[in-house]
């Protein structure tokens, strides 16, 4: 009877070996599908053509900030502009008092 109970035994170890195998290969294959990234799919709005603006917003000056053109971008040199360090030992380039500052984090190790 042992004998018996001991092939029962190995024959669900060995379906339960073969399963774990297949769940594995499985979530593999799924995982490297090409399409296996989600997608946004257009909604209502962004399928409706933008307005065109009419002769009369087309002619109103603009309010707020205008890119600079390439000549004004071409005209300062970084050479002219301020540059040291802050009280507080920070090193700048360009006006210490500007309302907007990029702050550049580095580590050298």
């Amino acid at each position: 009877m042992r004998l018996h109970f001991s092939r029962v035994r190995l024959a669900w170890l060995a379906l339960a070996a073969v399963a774990l195998v297949v769940a594995a290969v499985a979530l593999v294959v799924a995982a490297c599908r090409p399409g296996a990234t989600a997608t946004p799919r257009p909604g209502p709005a962004a399928t409706q053509p933008a307005p065109v603006a009419s002769a009369a917003t087309a002619t109103a000056p603009k309010s707020g900030p205008v890119a600079p053109t390439k000549a004004a971008i071409a005209s300062v040199k970084t050479s002219s502009l301020p540059a040291g360090v802050d009280a507080d030992g920070n090193f700048y380039r360009g006006d210490p008092k500007a309302t907007v500052k990029l702050i550049e984090f580095s580590d050298f190790q």
